[in-house]
């Protein structure tokens, strides 16, 4: 019996209500993953590094390897789960995940380690995009934003605890003990996803397999303006937040003075902002629609950083800089998850595709601003300055993306759908782009019988697992 065949999750019972409580949680669970792969161990880089014999840069490579591994896997995962189906390529990346982290625990030597960093990426990326995937084959409207912000926040749990739980462990158990407890939690993951997680892409609904059909996928994706730009907006957005992470610790405790404690003290603030404004935007979504908050949450990411870099040219006191840092780490619990459901919901046909590119875009971003700030610094500026500059740069680049994206999706409206009708309409646009009837930048907004009768009774449509014929 193959894996897709197993009876644990009822794939052929559609869902009609929300996605269950139990479901939501593997989905986030497996969000989680590829921050607890990074933060766990960290504290355990000196010590690894010493054991086998090589200088910080190469010990940080471990890092580097999994990242790389992160964006490829989503890369290739995504379009082929739209023509193969979700389930068997997430059993399969789940358990992939757990077999290289258990390499990566009983690594003899660094390039073992590498191959198994790498392994363990490719394997978490499919996972992670085929969580994003399902959320979109399940959901439409507002609720899709609804389900990405609850699955951020559950998920952005991790970055906070990963590092406190291995500064922990690494003590008594040394860093391939961490590596030991990630292998019980992604023994946990392949469990969920094996008899929890159905088949959220019955056959009717996939595309056809092989390169050819991938590449018209990517053709229709990236000729839409308006996914291209809520994609760029979301990406976007994260390189804000990344710049914020890649630079505080050298912008906080060598500049500022702040201790280590007082900088953790300092992070976690900043996160339990995101952490509460994402819990807003969850309740608010459905009510006001994804494209307005994510508008307002953008014109005040852009504000906050606007004001980073002046109060930084003006030497201004740590206050005030760190009440800036909170707001602009604070708004990123609006703009991540309405953005990313604005772009994948423009690709219900092809989601695993648009999850991919969107995901890997975030990848490509991090390896390219991480240096960044540093040249920047090495060039004249000021350490406050140059990340306040970079995260500016990055805050107008997703404002004018969304400002782009929402006139190419809604040209007839200032706010976009308020209601899962008419997200879905945008949707349906979308997925006769997707098979081959328009040219992938349409706008019509004609509703079927069955969205009509959604819209008339104001509920939020819901897609199904298995389609009736």
């Amino acid at each position: 019996m193959s894996p897709t065949q197993t009876k644990a999750p009822a794939a052929a019972t559609p869902i009609r209500g929300l996605i269950p409580p139990l479901l939501l949680g593997v989905l986030a669970l497996v969000s989680a993953a590829e921050p607890m792969s990074i933060n766990m161990y960290l504290a355990g880089l000196p010590q690894l590094g010493r054991e086998f014999g090589i200088d910080q840069a190469a010990a940080q490579l471990t890092i580097t390897f999994f990242l790389a591994g992160m964006a490829i896997g989503q890369l290739v995962a995504g379009p082929v789960s739209d023509s193969r189906g979700r389930r068997g390529l997430f059993i399969a990346g789940a358990a992939g995940l757990l077999l290289a982290t258990a390499a990566a625990a009983l690594a003899p030597g660094i390039w073992t380690l590498y191959i198994a960093r790498l392994v363990q990426g490719l394997a978490g990326g499919t996972a992670v995009v085929l969580a994003r995937a399902a959320v979109v084959d399940l959901v439409r409207g507002p609720e899709v934003a609804r389900i990405f912000s609850i699955l951020m926040l559950l998920g952005g749990i991790a970055p906070v605890l990963g590092p406190i739980i291995g500064g922990l462990l690494v003590g008594p158990v040394g860093w391939r003990g961490i590596f030991w407890v990630l292998v019980a939690i992604n023994a946990v993951i392949l469990a969920g996803v094996a008899f929890v997680v159905p088949e959220t892409l019955p056959a009717e609904r996939r595309k056809p397999a092989g390169f050819a059909p991938m590449l018209a996928g990517a053709r229709t994706l990236f000729s839409d303006r308006a996914y291209v730009g809520f994609t760029l907006a979301f990406i976007m957005s994260f390189g804000t937040m990344f710049a914020y992470v890649s630079a505080s610790a050298y912008v906080l405790q060598e500049h500022y003075g702040f201790t280590p404690v007082q900088y953790s003290a300092i992070f976690a603030t900043n996160t339990s902002g995101l952490f509460i404004v994402g819990l807003i935007n969850a309740r608010i979504v459905r009510k006001l629609g994804p494209l307005p908050i994510a508008k307002m949450g953008n014109a005040i990411l852009l504000a906050a950083a606007a004001g980073l870099v002046a109060a930084s040219l003006a030497d201004a006191p740590a206050p005030v800089i760190l009440a800036l840092l909170f707001i602009t780490v604070a708004s990123m619990g609006v703009n991540m998850p309405n953005n990313s459901a604005l772009a994948v919901s423009r690709a219900t046909g092809i989601a695993g595709s648009a999850s991919a590119f969107m995901g890997s875009g975030q990848f490509i971003v991090a390896g390219l601003l991480s240096p960044l700030v540093g040249v920047a610094a090495a060039a004249g500026m000021s350490q406050p300055v140059a990340m306040a500059v970079v995260m500016l740069a990055c805050a107008a680049t997703a404002t004018a993306s969304l400002h782009v994206a929402a006139r190419a999706a809604f040209p007839n409206s200032t706010d976009g759908p308020t209601d899962g009708a008419t997200n879905d309409a945008t949707n349906d646009a979308t997925n006769d782009a997707s098979d081959g009837t328009s040219t992938g930048t349409s706008t019509d907004t004609r509703l079927s019988d069955d969205h009509r009768r959604d819209r008339k009774a104001h509920k939020p449509t819901q897609r199904r697992i298995v389609t009736e014929s």
